[in-house]
């Protein structure tokens, strides 16, 4: 057999002479393998993984691509109420059809947002969740239209850990939206849930999203994702057909009634429901899992390079043995086999720890990324796909780790270790040289990475976004401004003004349908000489009187809008233009009085010019933007206060002069500048998972150098001894050393540059409709992570450069 017993027990032996070296390269291996089987993990749950484990050869996933939607361009989208209704009706290929729509819900008990899923009655069923945790699962009566039961299923997470897993949970009332529902059961999360909330029949969608036009009912609003289940005897391929024949009815159908407001033509695609498998992001999601594990890898590869040169110190020091071995007749080629045995089982014993990892990497990793929804991460256990790269990471462990020790020991000159003395074949290794180089290079990218993410949220809150957000307060409201509730929305909305207004302190009040930092398509805007499809993209915010003054945005020409301005459709109407959109549609001209036309074929005279502002993509100028003037019946838009004083006073008044009006509303008013501190929150969380793994990359390198540069001096010791002895002084050696180290890192930095950029430029090519800055090129974090990087090499060099000064010239050259 390829493995020996007696070289079984002689590496049992080995480790045991030498506990100290075996615990340091098994706790090294462990970092690296555990590290990357637990991000692993996490990624092959999230993106790798079907939504269920229950037969998943029949489950399947259907995306729907919809040509002519609005702006022309063809994009994978949801499914309308009456598409969903075609599809579960005639589809003899599939059974169990079920839709869902993921939304967010107010937790009033803790006044917590959760997530929230609003599904068909049949949702679990397909998923292979019949048995509930505790209660029942829905029943289809009550899903039919009209019912809107109030009723909700609480995922066990979100059970366990906002309820403290109370066993008499069922029959309990909590409050949604403002919206009380009863709690019916407690269910297991689908296996690929990003995270747990609850579970609500899909028909309360009216009710729970408080939406102008319910989604349920418009036949024009697409919103549902669907899955199903295949019967027996056929394909993906013969559903995709059968569907693709079905949808092209419904388009036909919906031009001929003209229920649509596009001229639309439908695809759809089929898939297992895996995450990586979507359509409309599977060109995207190898990208993400590379630069995830590319790094990661990195951290495996320097655990690797420090467990080499422990080895390769320990076979040296092990070289008269060695040659005893040999010279008795030992082939090298079962010299060879027994030390990459004791690379193995060092690797095994690692593999086996990082078990453990791969289960609480993942938790640990959610939680630390949000900490909001902390406590309702589902568990992730890993699968037979996350033990095969287990599996394959011990391997590459092994074989990284033994091939230096075994170069080492084959090159070996018997003569010269029987004598007890290096030979000519240690003296000056490359291996020293290349091991470095390698740590350096590979800790510059990791510790790149960790520079450029640490500093992203300082530079998301320290931006000027060209407006004020300290003291502009925002005022989410969940108002039913549906056709029906329209004279009494609009009511409250006169009534909520009018008090605000009042309230000490505040300034002005006014509304923008944009949402600050948020990225919004851009519409056709044409001059009037132009055709449809001559036009040039800009996009519209449709703003009140006072918004200008309330933002703080400056006239850079012209004026901004008064009272007596037109908010109708006629010649008179009037729009501000920003400085962006004045450059790119009259360049070098004066755009006061000039006439835009947009989409809908309305005309305005544009008035005034306002400062460009960053309110799309952090520390980058929006392009350009028309601003008209809001109807003052309209219902749309989100309102804004601008204030003086303190923002927490100006908070919980606000919210109180809401909550008297309307007791349904639970969202908190919050200023402009605490949304940004609250997306810089997230990136923070993130930087610091980022971080962790820098500081252990550097760690380890650093420990690498060491170890290496150990390794040196003491092959070297009689090289330093005979310079001592021809009358070499301390600090020169100590210089030597110090130079030696310095043109490995200095190469090492170099390659780190190599490998890192083409990350870096991948990673913002992969976010670039973000809204974070992030560049391809960022010479600062460059340099930052080259500074620290050299600063802790040459403090792991220093002492065994210190040591090699303290050589004692009449014992290096005892055996001369």
């Amino acid at each position: 057999m390829w493995i020996d017993r007696q070289d079984l027990l002689y590496s049992i032996r080995s480790a045991r002479r030498a506990p100290l070296l075996s615990i340091i390269a098994i706790v090294a291996l462990s970092l690296g393998i555990g590290l990357n089987a637990g991000v692993f993990t996490l990624l092959n749950a999230l993106f790798l993984n079907p939504p269920t484990e229950n037969d998943p050869a029949s489950f399947v996933q259907v995306y729907p691509k919809y040509e002519g939607w609005f702006t022309g361009a063809a994009q994978y989208s949801s499914f309308t109420t009456e598409d969903y209704d075609a599809v579960r009706t005639h589809a003899t290929t599939l059974q169990d059809v079920a839709a869902w729509q993921h939304s967010g819900a107010i937790l009033e008990q803790e006044h917590m947002g959760i997530p929230a899923v609003l599904v068909t009655c049949n949702y679990f069923h397909i998923l292979g969740i019949d048995r509930p945790l505790l209660g029942r699962i829905l029943t289809p009566q009550e899903c039919e239209r009209g019912t809107a039961a109030q009723v909700v299923l609480l995922s066990e997470p979100l059970w366990r850990s906002r309820f403290g897993a109370n066993p008499h949970i069922l029959g309990e009332t909590i409050h949604l939206n403002a919206l009380p529902f009863t709690v019916i059961g407690v269910v297991s999360d689908p296996a690929n849930a990003r995270i747990s909330g609850v579970y609500a029949p899909y028909t309360v969608e009216p009710l729970f999203d408080h939406l102008v036009a319910s989604r349920l009912t418009d036949p024009d609003a697409p919103w549902l994702e669907i899955a199903a289940r295949l019967r027996p005897g056929y394909s993906r391929a013969d559903a995709q057909a059968e569907l693709t024949t079905i949808l092209r009815q419904q388009d036909r159908a919906y031009v001929e009634r003209k229920v649509t407001s596009f001229n639309r033509k439908t695809s759809v695609e089929l898939t297992n429901g895996s995450f990586i498998q979507d359509p409309a992001y599977r060109d995207t999601f190898p990208v993400l899992i590379a630069l995830i594990l590319g790094p990661l890898s990195l951290v495996l590869l320097l655990a690797c390079s420090n467990v080499t040169m422990l080895f390769l110190s320990r076979s040296v020091v092990r070289r008269g043995e060695i040659a005893l071995r040999l010279a008795l007749g030992v082939g090298r080629t079962r010299l060879l086999r027994m030390l990459l045995l004791e690379s193995f089982l060092t690797a095994l014993i690692a593999g086996l720890l990082s078990i453990a990892m791969a289960y609480r990497i993942p938790h640990v990793i959610i939680n630390v990324a949000n900490p909001a929804g902390s406590g309702l991460a589902p568990l992730m256990r890993p699968n037979w796909h996350v033990f095969g790269y287990l599996a394959a990471l011990v391997a590459i462990a092994t074989i990284a780790s033994s091939l230096a020790p075994i170069h080492a020991a084959w090159k070996l000159d018997l003569v010269t270790a029987l004598k007890g003395r290096e030979g000519t074949a240690t003296m000056r290794s490359r291996i020293n040289a290349t091991m470095i180089v390698a740590q350096i290079a590979m800790s510059f990218v990791l510790l790149t990475a960790a520079v450029l993410f640490a500093r992203l949220p300082s530079i998301v809150t320290a931006l000027d976004p060209g407006f004020e957000t300290r003291q502009t307060l925002s005022v989410p409201l969940a108002i039913d401004t549906s056709p029906h509730n329209r004279a009494a929305a609009l009511s409250l909305y006169r009534a909520l003004e009018a008090r605000i207004r009042t309230i000490p302190g505040v300034r002005s009040l006014s509304y923008e349908t944009l949402y600050p930092f948020e990225k919004t398509p851009p519409s056709e805007i044409r001059l009037p000489r132009e055709e449809k499809g001559q036009g040039q993209p800009a996009t519209i915010d449709n703003v009140s009187t006072d918004f200008f003054s309330t933002f703080g945005i400056r006239m850079m020409a012209g004026r901004s809008f008064v009272s007596s301005d037109s908010a109708s459709t006629t010649a008179t109407s009037v729009a501000v233009v920003s400085q962006a959109f004045a450059r790119q549609f009259w360049p070098g001209e004066d755009p006061i009085g000039k006439i835009v036309v947009t989409p809908e074929d309305k005309r305005y005279t544009v008035i005034g010019v306002a400062a460009d502002t960053r309110s799309e993509r952090f520390g980058i100028l929006d392009g350009p933007r028309l601003y008209t003037l809001r109807d003052p019946s309209a219902l749309d838009g989100q309102m804004y206060v601008r204030f003086t004083g303190g923002a927490a006073s100006m908070e919980r008044v606000v919210f109180d002069v809401v909550k008297s009006l309307d007791r349904n509303q639970v969202m908190t008013p919050q200023t402009i500048w605490e949304q940004l501190d609250s997306a810089a929150d997230k990136l923070r969380s993130l930087a610091h998972i980022i971080v962790a793994m820098a500081l252990i990359a550097v760690l380890l390198a650093v420990t690498g150098i060491y170890g290496v540069l150990s390794f040196a001096i003491n092959q070297r010791r009689r090289e330093f001894g005979i310079r001592m002895a021809l009358g070499a002084n301390r600090h020169k050696i100590f210089r030597s050393i110090l130079l030696y180290g310095g043109r490995q890192i200095a190469i090492g930095l170099a390659c780190g540059f190599a490998l890192a950029e083409p990350v870096v430029w991948a990673f913002a090519h992969l976010i670039k409709n973000s809204p974070f800055p992030f560049r391809s090129f960022d010479g600062s974090a460059f340099s930052i992570a080259s500074v620290l990087l050299v600063s802790v090499s040459f403090a792991g060099m220093w002492l065994p450069a210190l040591r090699a000064t303290h050589v004692d010239p009449m014992k290096a050259l005892r055996t001369e």
